[in-house]
């Protein structure tokens, strides 16, 4: 532990981060890890790092987090971090590393999830961003940030269908793998059926028997369609992080009939959906029975 004057300087540079006096903020740093190099705790790390970062300086953002991950390498937060300055430098395939070793170090931590399922949807690989964006939906259904992310979650079901008119339905499958290009290379897991299978049901939904069905119905449909082929193809699929560590979690939430509360759940920041409100009102038990499953589900631990 810091001696209590060098404890009162880390404190200090914390304020000075979030006042945004950077600078003064990485020059206590440097000074403690120049002293104290052997006393300083994550948080120091975390500071001096994020604040390098937000003075664009995010090589040595990342020197610091790397530093700080050697002597703490089950710190979830410099995981974390590393992931965001990594994204920032459009490093996707790091940064979804960095964003995977956090959750496997800590499962509740949302923001994890949340930026880990926006890196992959902007890297092309739907299933993996839906998995990572309904998980963190679950941790954190009704705040601010969720109803931007709910809504990605809906555009992801429905990517690449649309409808001209009552009798034209156009399917464009997405690939299964990522973008290719410099540095790319496709990921370990093979959700090419799985693909095709979200993108027929999300025809499905536009057909003229499902006019009565409100979203989130036709949400439950899709989702749940898709937690049973996932949980149908098995180990076989490949064994990377998705499909070794999320979509266990999502073929037992829907074996155990959880889908409906898991669907009304995610969906409860949705202001204009009052039929929303109205079934968790009704349902009380059914989302607390979910919600204690969820929070109790023994999450593998990922070898990295």
């Amino acid at each position: 532990a810091l001696p209590g004057y060098a404890t009162a300087q880390a404190e200090l540079a914390m304020a000075y981060a979030a006042l945004n006096r950077h600078e003064e903020a990485v020059a206590l740093c440097r000074q403690l890890l120049q002293a104290h190099p052997a006393d300083a705790d994550p948080l120091v790390y975390l500071t001096y790092g994020n604040s390098l970062d937000a003075s664009k300086k995010s090589d040595e953002a990342l020197a610091v987090y790397r530093q700080g991950l050697q002597r703490y390498p089950d710190s979830y937060l410099l995981y974390f971090n590393q992931g965001v300055t990594l994204a920032g430098q459009e490093k996707e395939d790091e940064a979804v590393a960095s964003f995977q070793h956090a959750i496997g170090l800590n499962p509740a931590h949302a923001s994890s999830h949340m930026v880990l399922g926006g890196v992959q949807l902007g890297a092309g690989t739907r299933i993996p961003a839906i998995l990572a964006l309904a998980r963190f939906l679950v941790l954190e259904p009704g705040s601010g940030r969720s109803a931007q992310r709910q809504a990605l979650l809906d555009q992801a079901l429905m990517q690449g269908v649309s409808q001209a008119d009552a009798h034209n339905v156009t399917i464009n499958i997405p690939a299964a793998s990522p973008k290719k290009g410099k540095d790319k290379k496709a990921g370990p897991d093979d959700f090419g059926p799985e693909e095709a299978s979200l993108s027929l049901s999300g025809a499905f939904t536009l057909d003229e028997k499902n006019k009565n069905k409100t979203k989130t119905e036709l949400f439950i449909d899709q989702f749940g369609t898709l937690c049973k082929l996932m949980g149908e193809r098995g180990k076989g699929a490949g064994g990377g992080f998705t499909r070794t560590y999320y979509v266990p979690y999502f073929v037992e939430l829907e074996r155990k009939g959880y889908v409906p509360a898991f669907a009304y759940l995610v969906h409860s920041s949705q202001a204009a959906a009052p039929e929303v409100q109205r079934w968790l009102a009704a349902h009380p038990t059914e989302v607390q029975v979910f919600r204690e499953w969820s929070k109790n589900y023994d999450w593998p631990k990922p070898m990295f």
